[in-house]
């Protein structure tokens, strides 16, 4: 076997391999494993050991894993409770994501990047990621409240609303101006409306589907094609100017319902859980602390950029919720779990990255705020829960 596959393929389990001990560690102290992905690719990449650079095989490893997660996460989407609490979900999430990329596109201005980064930074502080929230809920027996629900409900429609802002703004950054521009983000618009087509003719007939599958005699079929199923309609989508993992969670969500998708969720559980690592330490390699200057303005920059990244989520969300006459400490407490930023919010910084639309600053003010809401916003809830705050 040649030379270079062998350092390829050292370079990747290495990657998994410490990913997965930090992941241990930061989980035995009551954080988000995903944290140590970030934190390998950190500490592999040019901003302190210098051992591995993003090349195009772990970008296609990692591509894979990012389109698996996608996909299922929205085979574990509950359509029925999307239903029950949809208008107070819809509203909520829609508070926090309109606050939130105003707030995000607005800094971009003032700190002089281009249309382009600022519509990056907003799309950045849209999406909520509450998985460290719901794990304080548990802890604290509070998973059965009004407000456990309703975050549970808005981070549903938050992450769909972060991919379709992923997908409009992707279209328009890779469209650039003039004609070329508008047939590139009118064909996305095109791609959107056959995916939304394809994931009700596809919801629609999931049961037959899987019958088919079902019926095929290979090792695994059931589980390789409604994968590949999946696979085919993002990288379809992808080719029609849309991030292929809009496709992926949408394929995820069509199947969600269909009779032996559990069988199929343990299996992917486990490719996800081998190669998503894989993306999340590749966000990490691509930042490069050495490249950012350490200025009054950049420093400025990155601290507005976390407080706005609270704050935004906090006020957007609490006031949607004090629509449906919550009172202001339940309004607080649904503002303050919505506000962890993780998976999403990394990929589309990654997504501004590639396009070579992102700065390093920006990076670094998205791993910053991921890092820091991940940990105070339990501390934060703990402190509302106590009672030390009052209605």
């Amino acid at each position: 076997m040649e030379p270079e596959v062998l350092t390829a393929l050292f370079n990747i389990v290495l990657i998994i391999a410490l990913a997965k001990v930090f992941e241990e560690i930061l989980a035995k102290y009551g954080q988000v494993p995903v944290l140590g992905d970030f934190l390998a690719g950190i500490v592999l990449g040019p901003s302190i050991l210098g051992l591995i650079s993003p090349t195009e095989s772990i970008k296609i490893i990692a591509t894979l894993g990012l389109v698996s997660l996608l996909f299922l996460a929205g085979s574990e989407t509950d359509i029925k409770k999307m239903k029950r609490y949809g208008l107070m979900g819809a509203v909520v999430g829609l508070g926090g994501v309109v606050i939130s990329f105003i707030s995000g596109f607005t800094l971009g201005l003032i700190f002089h990047y281009t249309i382009n980064e600022s519509l990056f930074i907003g799309a950045i502080l849209v999406a909520t990621s509450v998985g460290v929230t719901i794990k304080t809920f548990m802890e604290l027996h509070a998973y059965g409240t009004k407000e456990a629900y309703v975050i549970v409900g808005a981070a549903v429609f938050d992450d769909i609303y972060g991919l379709l802002v992923l997908a409009i703004i992707y279209a328009v950054a890779v469209g650039g101006k003039g004609l070329a521009g508008f047939f590139t983000v009118a064909t996305a618009f095109i791609g959107l409306g056959i995916l939304i087509m394809i994931y009700y003719l596809t919801e629609k007939h999931a049961a037959k589907i899987g019958f088919l599958i079902k019926e095929l005699k290979t090792e695994e079929a059931f589980f390789v094609f409604t994968f590949i199923y999946g696979l085919f309609v993002a990288i379809g989508v992808g080719f029609m100017n849309l991030n292929p993992i809009v496709g992926a969670f949408f394929m995820g969500l069509a199947f969600s319902r269909m009779p032996g998708i559990d069988v199929f969720r343990e299996k992917l559980s486990a490719l996800t859980a081998l190669m998503t690592p894989v993306y999340f330490a590749l966000v990490g390699l691509t930042l490069s602390v050495k490249e950012i200057t350490f200025n009054f303005n950049t420093l400025s920059y990155v601290l507005v950029f976390v407080i706005i990244g609270f704050l935004s989520k906090i006020l957007g969300c609490a006031f949607a919720a004090k629509i449906f006459h919550f009172s202001w400490r339940e309004a607080l407490i649904v503002g303050i779990g919505m506000v962890p930023r993780a998976e999403v919010a990394s990929i589309i910084a990654f997504t501004g990255i590639a396009l070579n639309m992102v700065s390093q600053e920006t990076l670094f003010g998205t791993m910053l705020l991921i890092y820091s809401s991940s940990v105070l916003t339990p501390i934060l809830l703990k402190h509302l829960y106590s009672g030390k705050v009052s209605k």
